[in-house]
């Protein structure tokens, strides 16, 4: 049974502090996440504020999104994100904010705008859920799904194409929804406004059909799992061939021949993975984080490999080269240089993982065991940049270095430089939120006031969810602890009894207390009231004291008033100075508000000649339509005849397209069903055999201590035993010495107390035993 769905429960600056600190929470011991999200595809600028970061700026298609990423589209811009197998495309005006992306679950926050989501799969245990600021949505199965937040009306439509899911309110109420329907909430408690069947779709719904339609169309599809984020754009980029030694090779087009992989682009420090390679090419983002590069012959070719169902994303598959701990140095100037890992060839993250995690982003590429590398010293392969360069992520593009292959006969595998400066700004910059970043392009600031209302509102709407939680968390404690002293009554009852014979016995003793109390309480008296001459001239002492003080602080506070005033008075300067720039921008504004108004008259007023000339053709069209109507009126009668005739005969064709489309659809929705069930089959025999072999592993472990310990109680007892016997043996020997008795040695019966070695005790010290 899944869990219940939450809203945003902290602060949005703390989100992005967590997401920006994130690398040192995986450098404790956990694995960062196999899945990644990116933006696949774009009609327009999209505006991206990274984690930690409140200032947007022109969002990159290849940069990974993750926790506390921001993105929004202007008016008349469209976007499509994949997540993992998922795609969430984006309508104009909207805002995004990724909550949650990793293995087990994917949730957005939406606050304003329209998404249309895409679930191609959903295996058990994990979440897909999207956050409004009064309500939240999960996905219970595979399907297409629409969400539309309205922010003014403070409602949220929720559409659901195919599939189903739930929407869930303030207090925990849940409401299943399936295919077909649509319903308008208002407010935190699921009030429905508005509902409807089979609703009529608009454009933005019939261009997300298209991007789902190339999406199933996908040639890479057959090639690489669809967890592979960005699989869709090598379809038109390359072309796919076999290759008798790697299987499977693809090979971009339009490159030029000095080209090489990692080579057009640029490095970025990004938590939790480290340096991380973003390409300029927008296919490139799957060749760049998934599988290995060969050269064929001359040409660079991209092999996929054997990938799981959920293959591992890698920020850069590369291997640096330097000259033990200097770096390369090409014309002078120290460099940084790598290459692309070969086929076959181990990649080893720069920060702390699992061997399951490693072995998972390798394929089980066993590492070298020499420690060479394919493309090592091959300067075709090879891409040196300044270090200067490299640290403050200029592209690589247009000034990289060549290296001649005798500089790289020494060269050696090293690790990528240290974190920079750049990133440990901002994670200081994340840590003190008055620090602000550089002012850059994004929403109007009406916009991000809008989105900080709604993000408060969100805010608020958690803190009363969480108070309602403590509550009834509080509730349900109380009702186990009543019922806990019901259980405990009886017992309570009988420790009474026994109480009540050892009330008496303290109530005497408490009798002669109460007198030894009064005499003591006697003396105390004495005592307190000498006491309290002493505080009294203590008092008049910090009386003196504290008039001191307070004559002090009123100077101070003075002085403060004087500097207050100065301050207040640099202030109002400094707000005169914006006011005045405030005029004239919007002087500016009003100038050429004229200009676009005198434009567009000149505009209307050749609009209105076009259209006057415009309708003088079409008076003398008619006119000649008329004179020729009357010679063609008994031959319009019969093609009106076949038209309708014609018409009637294509509505019947449109249904039956209609009526095959449709069953085409449920077709491809149970499909998929299938699919992501055989998906979550396989995916939990691999859980299962992971599970069993540790279960295995435990045992055996659990076995051998348990035999350890059997085989030391053993050694133990025959210890004891044999300490007893020796005992015995020595008590028997002083017996007979003291009666001076000897044994008979010529009786053929044996004594009546028989000798350790016939009672089968083992002789841990070897020697006589009589």
């Amino acid at each position: 049974m899944r869990a219940r769905p939450f809203f945003l429960s902290i602060r949005i600056s703390a989100a992005m502090l967590l997401g920006v600190l994130a690398s040192t929470v995986f450098a404790q011991g956990g694995d960062p996440p196999g899945r990644i999200g990116r933006i696949n595809y774009s009609e327009g600028a999209v505006s991206f504020a990274p984690s930690g970061d409140d200032e947007f700026t022109d969002a990159d298609l290849n940069r990974p999104l993750s926790p506390g990423d921001k993105l929004w589209t202007d008016k008349g811009v469209r976007a499509e994100l994949q997540a993992g197998s998922a795609a969430v495309r984006m309508d104009g005006r909207t805002h995004v904010t990724v909550l949650a992306l990793d293995d087990q679950s994917t949730q957005l926050s939406v606050t304003q705008g329209t998404v249309y989501l895409r679930v191609r799969s959903l295996p058990e245990g994990e979440n897909f859920e999207v956050d409004t600021p009064n309500l939240a949505w999960r996905a219970s199965y595979p399907g297409d799904y629409r969400i539309d937040v309205d922010a003014q009306r403070g409602t949220t439509r929720v559409t659901i194409h195919s599939g189903t899911g739930a929407v869930y309110g303030e207090k925990g109420q849940a409401l299943p929804m399936g295919g077909g329907q649509q319903i308008i909430f208002k407010g935190r408690t699921l009030a429905q406004v508005d509902s409807h069947e089979q609703p009529p779709q608009d454009n933005f719904d019939r261009w997300a059909a298209e991007r789902n339609r190339r999406e199933d169309q996908s040639v890479a599809a057959r090639y690489v799992p669809r967890e592979v984020v960005g699989y869709q754009l090598l379809d038109t980029t390359g072309q796919w061939q076999q290759d008798a030694t790697h299987g499977v090779v693809w090979y971009p087009q339009s490159v030029k021949a000095e080209w090489a992989p990692y080579r057009n682009g640029r490095w970025e420090w990004l938590a939790p993975w480290g340096w991380t390679w973003i390409d300029e090419a927008p296919w490139a983002f799957v060749t760049s984080h998934y599988g290995r590069w060969t050269l064929v012959g001359k040409k660079w070719g991209w092999v996929p490999g054997r990938m799981g169902l959920r293959p591992i994303y890698a920020p850069a598959l590369v291997a640096f080269v330097g000259h033990g701990a200097a770096p390369l140095a090409v014309g002078g100037k120290q460099t940084v240089a790598w290459f692309p890992l070969a086929p076959g060839e181990a990649w080893q993250p720069t920060y702390k993982a699992t061997p399951l995690y490693i072995s998972s982003v390798n394929a089980n590429m066993p590492p070298l065991a020499d420690g060479s590398y394919a493309y090592q010293r091959k300067p075709e392969a090879l891409t040196a940049v300044a270090m200067e360069d490299f640290q403050r992520g200029k592209p690589s593009k247009g000034s990289w270095l060549r290296v001649a292959a005798n500089a790289l006969t020494n060269a050696q595998v090293v690790a990528p430089p240290a974190m920079p400066e750049r990133a440990k700004t901002m994670v200081a910059r994340a840590s003190n939120p008055e620090i602000k970043p550089a002012v850059n392009k994004g929403p109007t600031a009406a916009q991000q006031l809008e989105m900080q209302r709604q993000a408060d509102a969100a805010k608020q709407l958690e803190a009363q969810k969480t108070a309602e939680a403590q509550k009834l968390a509080e509730v349900q404690k109380k009702q186990a602890a009543e019922a806990q002293k019901q259980a405990e009554a009886q017992a309570r009852a009988e420790r009474e009894r026994l109480a009540r014979d050892d009330q008496q016995r303290k109530e005497r003793e408490q009798v002669a207390k109460a007198e030894e109390a009064k005499r003591s309480g006697q003396a105390k008296a004495a005592r307190e009231q000498e006491r309290a001459v002493a505080e009294r001239e203590r008092a008049a002492a910090e009386q003196q004291a504290r008039l001191a003080q307070q004559q002090q602080q009123q100077r101070a506070l003075e002085q403060s008033r004087v500097a207050q005033d100065k301050r207040a008075a640099e202030q109002a300067r400094r707000a005169e100075v914006a006011k005045q720039r405030e005029v004239r921008e919007q002087r500016e504004q009003l100038a050429k508000a004229e200009q676009a108004r005198q434009s567009r008259a000149a505009q209307q007023q050749q609009q209105r000649a076009a259209a006057e000339q415009a309708r003088r053709e079409q008076v003398a069209k008619r006119e000649q339509a008329k004179r020729d109507q009357v010679a063609k009126a008994r031959v319009e009668r019969e093609l009106q005849a076949r038209r309708a005739q014609e018409a009637k005969r294509m509505a019947v064709a449109a249904k039956k397209d209609d009526e095959a489309r449709r069953i085409a659809h449920a077709q491809e929705v149970e499909r998929s069903r299938r699919a992501a069930e055989r998906e979550a089959q396989v995916l939990q025999a691999q859980r299962t055999q992971r599970e069993e072999a540790l279960r295995r592993v435990s045992e055996e472990k659990e076995k051998e201590r348990a035999q350890r310990e059997a085989w030391a109680r053993q050694q133990q007892l025959l210890a004891e035993q044999w300490k007893r016997d020796q005992q015995a043996f020595e008590e028997q020997q002083r017996a007979r010495a003291q009666t001076r008795q000897r044994p008979d040695l010529r009786r053929s019966q044996p004594a009546a107390e028989p000798e350790v070695w016939q009672r089968g005790v083992p002789i841990l010290n070897p020697g006589r035993t009589s």
